[in-house]
């Protein structure tokens, strides 16, 4: 049985602070492109009303902005800590340590190899975190 999309949001919210379990394939990657639109539209929501708190130059050009507000912080700092657990019980469910995460420190590196962890399916079999995700 699938999570649906929604589901997904809501699970991710009330595990918040469970970095012991298990979590689908499905349940990541929803929580993850959920995560990705509002914080594209919280950056638009910034740049429409000139909230700002951040504020980067990409090129010598002066139309090339990128601006941080408070929308686009408050919502991340909304999706940290789920987002924390949620990479967390991603690892579990493919038998590995949440501390796999500190290979993100690794340049270029680091974020392949922990995407290729994401990406790979769940063990099928029970493990130290639990019973498999059906």
């Amino acid at each position: 049985m699938s999570v649906s999309f929604a589901d997904s949001i809501k699970n991710a919210f009330v595990k918040a602070f469970d970095f012991k379990t298990r979590s689908s394939r499905a349940e990541f990657w929803y929580f993850y492109l959920f995560t990705v639109i509002v914080g594209m539209i919280g950056i638009q929501v910034d740049q429409y009303l000139s909230l700002e708190l951040i504020r980067f130059e990409l090129s010598r050009s002066p139309n090339n902005e990128f601006i941080l507000g408070h929308f686009y912080t408050f919502t991340y700092f909304l999706f940290l800590v789920p987002s924390l657990s949620l990479y967390v019980r991603r690892l579990h469910d493919t038998d590995r340590s949440g501390w796999w995460l500190m290979i993100m420190l690794i340049p270029f590196i680091g974020f392949v190899t922990i995407t290729m962890f994401w990406l790979l399916k769940g063990n099928d079999k029970g493990n130290k975190y639990g019973d498999p995700i059906v």
